[in-house]
């Protein structure tokens, strides 16, 4: 779909903008591209993603990956907000399946390249990461946190719906799939408990956390340079042979329990009216067209 169309879908998006500066890093690390996500809007709107801004982020990624002069990538957001995610604002404009398949898979598109540069990625979570604003972090090479984060979730599975692009394939391999359970089903479903940012850090999410006064620039003059020039080692609890069969299990259990129980709490009901979200019929037969994917992701929709 051409991106003039695309972005018609959503005439009054509200565009998270991706403004690239360089941050010299010391220790003779080199320069990093820092990636600052920001709509123009104060903390009550948060940065989300319709394909305007999707596109956005994707044309700031083009220019960073076409440098041969930068030792990282960074990704941070405008004062209090990482990323909330889709904008779900745009979903009753959405007229045919196709449309909305195409923006799930522009989502991927975008979002992958940041673990697919030439250089590490850095995701410096300054504030609420929501929904696709926790996938885009997922994405990157390496993540940090402020201790001053109060918000760290995947809200979906409490509004009916699933982590599109990436979250349920991603997280489980990063932080097991017990902790994975706990953040993209339970939480949710426990009246939409969110992770605060030392949660976050010590569930394995991030791979490092910072005062709230350290961000976003000091963290990537602190936290670069360490990993770049090899001064700092990342742990992470992966088992070496990955998480296997004997892993899922125990989860598979809890979570038939976890869905028993929120069934017997609050028993779905089917709808009385119309739907105001999901999308209506096309009008007439209409291809979309959607980047491949080269690497193990999760399909959407």
């Amino acid at each position: 779909m051409p991106d003039a169309l695309l972005t018609s879908l959503f005439p009054d998006e509200v565009v998270t903008r991706a403004l690239v500066r360089d941050v010299e890093l010391p220790d003779g690390a080199g320069t990093m591209a820092l990636i600052t996500l920001d709509n123009g809007r104060d903390h009550t709107r948060p940065n989300t993603f319709g394909p305007a801004g999707l596109l956005a982020l994707n044309d700031a990624l083009d220019t960073v990956a076409a440098r041969t002069d930068i030792a990282a990538v960074g990704v941070t957001g405008k004062p209090f907000i990482f990323a909330a995610g889709a904008d779900l604002s745009g979903a009753p404009l959405i007229a045919a399946r196709d449309e909305a398949l195409t923006i799930a898979r522009l989502g991927h598109a975008v979002f992958r390249r940041l673990g697919e540069l030439s250089v590490p990625s850095f995701a410096f979570v300054n504030g609420a990461a929501l929904g696709g604003g926790l996938e885009l972090a997922l994405h990157c090479s390496y993540r940090t946190i402020s201790s001053g984060v109060t918000a760290i979730a995947f809200p979906e599975c409490f509004l009916g719906l699933l982590p599109g692009w990436g979250g349920t394939y991603l997280l489980p391999y990063l932080i097991g799939p017990g902790n994975a359970l706990k953040v993209i089903v339970e939480n949710p479903l426990s009246q939409n408990r969110m992770l605060r940012g030392a949660q976050a850090y010590s569930f394995g999410i991030a791979d490092a956390m910072f005062e709230p006064a350290d961000y976003p620039g000091r963290v990537a003059a602190l936290g670069g340079p360490r990993v770049l020039t090899g001064t700092a080692e990342v742990s992470r609890a992966i088992p070496a042979a990955g998480w296997g069969a004997a892993s899922w299990e125990p989860v598979r259990v809890r979570g038939a329990a976890v869905r028993r129980r929120q069934a017997a709490t609050a028993p779905l009901r089917p709808p009385t009216g119309p739907s105001t979200w999901w999308p209506r019929p096309a009008a007439g037969p209409a291809t979309r067209g959607s980047p491949p994917r080269t690497r193990p992701s999760p399909t959407c929709c």
